[in-house]
């Protein structure tokens, strides 16, 4: 079997901002060509999937300019500095829903896009439901949406669902209903 880890040999940032860095770094590979990766460093995320007693999600959609139209999402966000991924999980789907849970349970983990970014998305499934009252940030404009767990299963083979982090909940949730995870 090769060996497939590559050497950082140096590594550079190139931008900073509020959520996001940039860095470049030098690598070697194993068989000693040098190259070089450009890195996304993320915090991390949280991505709730708040299933119903009658076995609807509870999606947001939302405008996202990085893609340019709306889509239909799993409620999430980023944990504040030192945040637990349940209370993130937890108050992200009653800021961003109304919704609270009584139960929270994380369930699954893995990165967004490892190619070039380190986030890794913590998956929590959400159940025992309550609903309150809404509590978006200001520049949040989102509507809330419960769909039946089939139909969102037929969004996402029907390409409907484009974002990842929600066809990866939808579908760990048809495992969660049907008490196969």
């Amino acid at each position: 079997m090769a060996k497939l880890e590559e050497k950082k040999l140096s590594s550079k940032k190139i931008f900073a901002g509020r959520l996001l860095k940039l860095r470049v770094d030098a690598v070697k590979l194993p068989g000693g060509v040098k190259a070089t990766r450009e890195i996304v460093e993320h915090p991390g995320a949280v991505a709730i999937i708040a299933l119903t007693e009658d076995n609807k999600l509870v999606l947001v959609r939302q405008f996202r300019t990085a893609a340019g139209e709306v889509l239909l999402e799993l409620p999430a966000g980023v944990p504040f500095k030192g945040e637990k991924g349940e209370l993130t999980a937890r108050r992200e789907l009653e800021e961003e829903t109304g919704f609270r849970a009584r139960s929270v349970k994380k369930v699954y983990a893995g990165y967004a896009s490892p190619g070039y970014s380190d986030e890794m998305i913590r998956f929590y499934l959400a159940k025992d439901l309550t609903h309150h009252r809404q509590k978006t940030e200001a520049d949040e404009l989102i509507n809330v949406e419960l769909i039946d767990l089939g139909l969102c299963l037929d969004l996402v083979k029907a390409g409907k669902i484009r974002d990842n982090k929600t066809a990866v909940g939808v579908m760990i949730a048809g495992q969660f209903a049907g008490g196969e995870w």
